[in-house]
């Protein structure tokens, strides 16, 4: 099994390291050692050079527009995501789960069994598309641009959308967004977590691989 965990504009940070380790890490203990399955992790960012610093989230998003654009992530996280064996589920931030969105509603990912996409607020943009996979959006509580509301009433029919409205705004989990939010980090670390071990074969425990 293979947890890909697919980066916001910022890119693989430190910051988002140690998300993706956190999630990981309340994985395995849910796991008891009596259970034998390897669970690897990989984390896929839009930068060629992997980790980026950017003073600020204007300067990534101008960055991220210049140099490689929603499509671009899109095209990059389909040869990444195909190129890795073996059962998968997607985990997406922002722009990462906007392309999570695009990417499982117009290719098919072979293996890939759900998808779990937090604030990318690029898919009220893409409402027609539906994923060929299961998938849960965690919404933010409002954005500045536009109504969740309404981008919610546009996705709620979807056969395999489920939606989770938090209390939060966009960037919640990342510690490098001023919308951070401790107690939301948190709680979605261990809910993500407990969401993921449901569909993980039973008898079966995690070794963690980092890529």
């Amino acid at each position: 099994m293979n947890i890909i965990f697919v980066a916001d504009i910022f890119g693989v940070t430190d910051e988002f390291n140690h998300l993706c380790r956190q999630v990981s890490a309340n994985i395995e203990k849910l796991l008891n050692e009596n259970h034998s399955l390897d669970v690897k992790y990989h984390l896929i960012g839009p930068y060629k050079h992997g980790m980026s610093k950017f003073l600020c989230e204007q300067a990534a998003y101008q960055y991220f527009i210049q140099h490689v654009t929603l499509a671009g992530y899109v095209k990059a996280l389909e040869q990444q995501v195909s190129a890795i064996s073996g059962s998968k589920i997607l985990v997406g931030f922002s722009a990462g789960g906007s392309a999570v969105w695009q990417l499982c509603s117009q290719s098919k990912i072979d293996h890939c069994s759900a998808a779990f996409c937090f604030y990318s607020s690029q898919i009220r943009h893409m409402t027609q598309l539906t994923p060929k996979i299961p998938m849960t959006l965690i919404l933010p509580s409002k954005e500045s641009h536009f109504s969740v509301e309404e981008m919610a009433l546009l996705l709620q029919e979807k056969p395999t959308v489920t939606l989770d409205k938090s209390e939060y705004l966009h960037g919640f989990m990342n510690k490098l967004s001023g919308n951070y939010h401790p107690t939301a980090y948190q709680y979605y670390t261990q809910n993500l977590a407990e969401l993921v071990f449901e569909l993980l074969p039973k008898n079966t425990t995690m070794q963690i691989n980092g890529k």
